[in-house]
């Protein structure tokens, strides 16, 4: 099991922010054949089904937007990130 400080968990936040948002998240899948760096893309419905989160996001209230966004595996594990978090593992 690894201690980790504060600073380390808010990069990881802020890593994990950047790499899932904007109008071409890097989480999304890309070449031929497609592939994603998130490991948790396959169980993800942003990609299976869901419209465009950008653009949907132009359309919808926010709480419909937080609501789509919640059922995001990476939103789950945002959550799970705070000052409060001092180690990995079990």
């Amino acid at each position: 099991m690894s201690r980790v400080s504060e600073d380390e968990v808010l990069l990881l936040w802020r890593a994990l922010r950047a790499f899932r948002s904007g109008k071409r998240p890097a989480c999304g899948a890309r070449g031929h054949p497609a592939r994603s760096g998130c490991p948790m893309h396959d169980r993800c419905p942003r990609w299976g089904g869901q419209p465009d989160d950008w653009l949907a996001s132009l359309e919808e209230t926010a709480e419909q937007t937080e609501r789509r966004r919640a059922g995001w595996p990476c939103s789950r594990l945002l959550e799970l990130l705070g000052p409060d978090l001092t180690r990995i593992g079990s």
